[in-house]
């Protein structure tokens, strides 16, 4: 008998041992926490870059895939070698890979960027950000008339009287033409996002920047608010969308 009750006490034991260790794995299971991926790009559905109060530039770039033959592992390696090269020539990591998704043949990559210099010159793209200046703003605004007086001139003429007067409707605006249309100030016009206007020279230089650029992006601002814009962009939501039909001003606060 008492060699039976030794023999079940082993197998007891043998029974606690496998009890304890399946329990073990379970409870490691459960304390294991599961990170998920920060997304950083979000909603994006067009080009956008993102600044913040530190002047640092986030790009979301939007591409449509869906009649190429791709996979989203090769373009993901190769953007990342891009990157890779960009800051091994500059000496220092200027860039830096984020996020890269892929939507019904529609891939989307998030890029960060120390400044919009990198941002510029990492994309070949001259997006200026400085700060806010009405002088600037009004200059952009009287070339953009000066353009516009000028076709509505070359249709009011023809060919023929064009060139009695010594001009090539050809090459016309690539000529002095000051004294086809005579030159006039102009004072920039923008909107606030509640639909009101307001001249360039009442906007506070102190505390705005105001990016400028001819491209068709969207332009959100992560610490601060869109404040003004001109006619060569729109509001949507708390972010500015630009035409690229023209040189858009997007005045922005961030913050400070």
């Amino acid at each position: 008998m008492a060699k039976g009750r030794k023999r079940l006490s082993l197998v007891s034991i043998l029974l606690l041992a496998v009890f304890l260790t399946f329990s073990g794995c379970g409870k490691k299971e459960e304390e294991t926490e599961v990170i998920a991926e920060q997304d950083f790009i979000g909603t994006a559905a067009e080009n956008t870059i993102r600044l913040s109060q530190s002047g640092s530039v986030t790009e979301i770039a939007v591409e449509d895939y869906s009649d190429v033959d791709y996979k989203l592992a090769d373009l993901e390696k190769y953007i990342r070698d891009e990157v890779a090269a960009f800051n091994k020539k500059k000496g220092v990591d200027k860039v830096s890979f984020l996020q890269i998704r892929e939507e019904a043949g529609v891939v989307k990559t998030a890029i960060s960027f120390n400044d919009i210099e990198a941002y510029n010159e990492f994309n070949h793209m001259d997006v200026k950000l400085t700060v806010y200046s009405a002088e600037t703003a009004n200059k952009i605004a009287a070339d953009e008339a000066k353009q516009h007086a000028v076709e509505e001139e070359k249709r009011g003429l023809s060919e023929a009287e064009l060139a009695e007067a010594g001009y090539d409707a050809s090459s016309m605006e690539q000529q002095e033409i000051d004294s086809i249309v005579e030159e006039k100030a102009v004072t920039a016009s923008f909107v606030d996002p509640a639909g009101n206007t307001v001249g360039a020279d009442a906007i506070d230089a102190n505390e705005n920047l105001m990016i400028v650029t001819d491209e068709k992006l969207a332009v959100e601002v992560t610490d601060g608010s869109v404040r003004y814009i001109n006619s060569h962009a729109v509001y949507e939501g708390n972010a500015a969308k630009t035409d690229g039909e023209g040189t858009a001003i997007v005045v922005l606060f961030l913050g400070f």
